[in-house]
């Protein structure tokens, strides 16, 4: 996965053009999805696509990630001395990615209410997840448990809801 990271990184700080686009995509890509969320939900007339998205992100995210850093504590790409970095570095641990649990735990969930506007989340949910590690703040492992993570927390949410008949 080393390799991985540095043949990423090691394209960063080359060109302004695509050190934009990756620094777009790591910080502001993610409140765009939410905002196409947000307004789809309100679209639809659907708010609880909106909510129940939301709660797989966050559990995805502040659950089973700090589950996993409880027994994994992993350090960042950033502290290497070759790793060109483009955006500040996080405090909390590698892995597995907030932002890419979040995201595909949004993106995983939504696939259950719309499979084109999902498809188009878990694009953009990659897209920001390679601009982090472009970017040299997660090694590309990282962003795969992120995905996992989100996978799974969206289908113990939808397990969960179908089973309580909300």
């Amino acid at each position: 996965m080393i390799s991985v990271f540095k043949n990423i990184n090691k394209f960063a700080g080359k060109a302004k053009l695509s050190d934009g686009f990756a620094i777009f995509c790591a910080r502001v890509l993610p409140y765009l999805m939410v905002a196409s969320l947000i307004l789809y939900s309100i679209y639809k007339s659907n708010i609880y696509l909106l909510l129940y998205a939301v709660v797989s992100g966050l559990f995805a995210r502040f659950v089973i990630n700090e589950l996993v850093y409880l027994f994994h504590k992993s350090q960042r790409p950033a502290y290497m001395e070759q790793t060109k970095t483009l955006i500040p570095v996080p405090k909390n641990y590698s892995f597995p990615s907030g932002h890419a649990s979040f995201l595909f735990g949004i993106s995983f969930y939504v696939f259950f209410y719309s499979a084109p506007l999902a498809t188009i989340l878990v694009i953009c949910s990659c897209l920001v997840g390679v601009a982090r590690v472009f970017c040299g703040v997660h090694w590309f492992r990282d962003i795969l448990a992120g995905a996992v993570a989100g996978f799974v927390s969206a289908l113990i949410l939808y397990g969960l809801l179908n089973y309580i008949k909300l």
